[in-house]
């Protein structure tokens, strides 16, 4: 009887422990059930500049319309506004802005949007660059297949999540870079490329007709060379690229930082906090965004939301200074919502 009364204790303690983890949303941190995708769209104006010292200087503008898949996990948003201790360790984790490693969070935008058909990223370039004090500019615009990326933290949350949670801030990095080797482009316009060949890469006809028909009678073998050097010339289109990053100095100046603190041989326990700050403080002007808005949305997504992108980086080392701006929005379809299978 006594071993009865026992199980029945174990089992109302089991199923208590049980709904009571339901009731407040046990955070999950995995692919399960409550994994959702929101489609939406990033207009992007991205200009950035660097400069490594050594004769090498780049500078850049895109202007872009992107698809965009935003993922989160229901159950973990539901979780973090019942118990927002229990995210210390997860969304503030440490990410570099330009490679964009990150080791988590409540919600990001992954490479690639949603890559139907109609859905292609229209990007207008305006690239220079000089190696050697050799110019090289493109001019161009057309489409290319969505690239872009973008990774949410919350830096100093241990801290900041015991505020209103109203106040959190997002900090937000939009990253991305193509190769066109593996990122098909479509309707490209080239107006400069190389800095000395000018030409339209629509063009179908860059010989005249009547100058090949009097060549062909005049010299029938250099007629055909021609024709052949016109078909190899057609089939080149200049690059459409994208390249949207930031922090290309940062894993040198970290160095150079923790060689000045005399962390180089140090312990995890004094590293990892000075690793922290650092990064924190590096890239402390990106754009930001109201974490509670975004995460109230996805709970009960009603129309449509909407929020500026708008941010900066700028470095200056003996490693190369770097320029970026972000200016642009961040649009999520209440109406496109869907479970991920």
């Amino acid at each position: 009887m006594k071993f009865i009364y026992r199980y029945l204790i174990f089992v109302f303690i089991a199923s208590s422990y049980f709904t009571e983890a339901q009731n407040n949303y046990e955070p999950i941190h995995g692919v399960t059930g409550y994994d959702y995708n929101i489609k939406g769209e990033l207009e992007l104006t991205f200009t950035s500049s660097t400069d490594d010292k050594k004769g090498n200087k780049y500078e850049g503008t895109y202007r872009i319309k992107s698809p965009v898949l935003l993922s989160f996990n229901l159950n973990d948003l539901k979780f973090f506004k019942a118990n927002p201790k229990e995210f210390i360790g997860y969304v503030e984790n440490q990410f570099d802005a330009y490679s964009g490693y990150s080791g988590g969070g409540l919600m990001d935008i992954p490479q690639g949007g949603y890559q139907e058909e109609e859905n292609w990223m229209w990007v207008d370039e305006h690239a220079k660059w000089w190696e050697n004090g050799e110019l090289t500019e493109v001019k161009a615009h057309g489409e290319i297949y969505p690239v872009l990326q973008g990774y949410l933290s919350i830096p100093d949350y241990p801290d900041k999540y015991k505020t209103e949670l109203d106040q959190l801030q997002f900090r937000l990095t939009i990253a991305g870079v193509s190769d066109p080797k593996y990122h098909p482009t479509r309707n490209v316009v080239v107006e400069y490329f190389d800095n000395e060949l000018k030409r339209n890469s629509t063009e179908s006809n860059p010989i005249d007709a009547e100058i090949m028909k009097n060549l062909e009678h005049a010299d029938p073998a250099a007629a055909a060379e021609m024709r052949k050097a016109v078909g190899l010339l057609q089939g080149f289109t200049p690059d459409l690229s994208v390249n949207v990053s930031c922090g290309i100095f940062y894993g040198g100046d970290l160095v150079n930082a923790e060689m000045a603190a005399g962390l180089i041989e140090a312990e995890k326990s004094k590293t990892e906090p000075f690793e922290a700050q650092f990064e924190q403080k590096y890239f402390k002007d990106l754009p930001h965004i109201n974490v509670m808005k975004i995460v109230n949305f996805l709970l009960k997504p009603a129309g449509n939301y909407e929020t500026p992108i708008v941010g900066s980086f700028s470095s200056n080392s003996g490693n190369g200074s770097e320029k970026v701006t972000y200016n642009g929005t961040l649009k999520l379809f209440g109406n496109q919502m869907k479970k991920y299978d």
